[in-house]
């Protein structure tokens, strides 16, 4: 597994992690000013992010996501992934973008895609 498949699959797990680690887990993962993007919201820092986090936890109890595959270039990555529900089941794909500074996601945009 690659370095930028490693970072990706830790990232989508800071998704569904436990509250009282995740802002832990995603310091690890994400640089303390990370920006990050959706059609629906966008927050900068290391706390926004963990707190919009907590918000799609409490929308999708027992959702989680899978990375599905990585391509990396030049310290920018994209991510395709899939959103999977308690069941087991793919629920939503979608895919992210993000620019990388000392190893870590340092603007990461998310975007859904149609079924």
């Amino acid at each position: 597994m690659s370095d930028q498949q490693q970072l990706w699959n830790d990232y989508a797990a800071c998704w569904s992690a436990d509250p009282a680690i995740r802002l832990t887990a995603l310091g690890a993962v994400a640089v303390d000013d990370v920006t990050y993007r959706d059609p629906g919201t966008e927050v900068a820092g290391l706390t926004e992010l963990d707190a919009y986090m907590n918000g799609f936890a409490g929308a999708f109890p027992g959702h989680r996501f899978r990375i599905d595959e990585v391509l990396g270039h030049h310290g920018r990555s994209l991510a395709r992934w899939t959103q999977v529900g308690p069941d087991g089941e793919a629920f939503m794909t979608g895919v992210s973008s993000a620019v990388h500074r000392d190893d870590r996601l340092a603007d990461v945009t998310g975007f859904f895609l149609p079924a």
